[in-house]
């Protein structure tokens, strides 16, 4: 009897499931998506429904909104956790507090330029999770705005630029994060 007859005739047993754990090590990670890259499977599937919905301005202005409460509810929770440790909001803080294993999800090749900290980031998961889905359009309305969003609910007066982004995630992303007053 093959499996699918099986399943449907007998159900299920730890018997028949005794060798999914040695599957799953022998297969790793090869079939998984990263967490990052789940999250921007989830979001680009919710706005391709809502522009398809309401239109490219109206869907697009409604993201924007649940983005940017997103990025600065996760600011202010960065913040909280920075404050109860009784260190100050500085941008140092934020990389070493931050919500997000960044080494996980994409790699990041930081620079200093005029006292700027410039990272530039490749082998984004957030763009990677929607290549095969073809939702690339849609991740980049998300990238568009939450990183000002998470910086503006951490501390406002990190000023952050991005300077170059790949419309379909090609290319590094440039983030020139200021604190430097003169360089504001």
């Amino acid at each position: 009897m093959d499996d699918i007859s099986r399943e449907k005739e007998k159900g299920f047993d730890f018997e028949y499931l005794g060798d999914v754990p040695k599957a799953k090590e022998e297969v790793g990670d090869a079939y998984q998506t990263p967490g990052f890259g789940l999250a921007s499977q989830l979001f680009s599937s919710v706005a391709k429904f809502v522009i398809e919905k309401l239109g490219q301005k109206e869907g697009e202005a409604i993201l924007k909104d649940a983005i940017e409460y997103f990025g600065r509810e996760r600011g202010k929770r960065i913040a909280q956790r920075v404050k109860k440790l009784g260190k100050p909001l500085t941008f140092k803080n934020w990389l070493i507090y931050s919500d997000i294993d960044a080494s996980r999800n994409f790699e990041a090749m930081p620079g200093i330029t005029g006292g700027d900290l410039v990272v530039n980031v490749k082998n984004c998961t957030f763009h990677k999770g929607v290549d095969e889905w073809g939702l690339g359009e849609y991740v980049n309305i998300y990238c568009k705005y939450v990183d000002y969003a998470i910086l503006g609910g951490y501390n406002p007066d990190i000023k952050l630029i991005l300077k170059e982004r790949g419309a379909k995630g090609e290319g590094p992303c440039v983030f020139r994060y200021i604190m430097k007053e003169e360089n504001k």
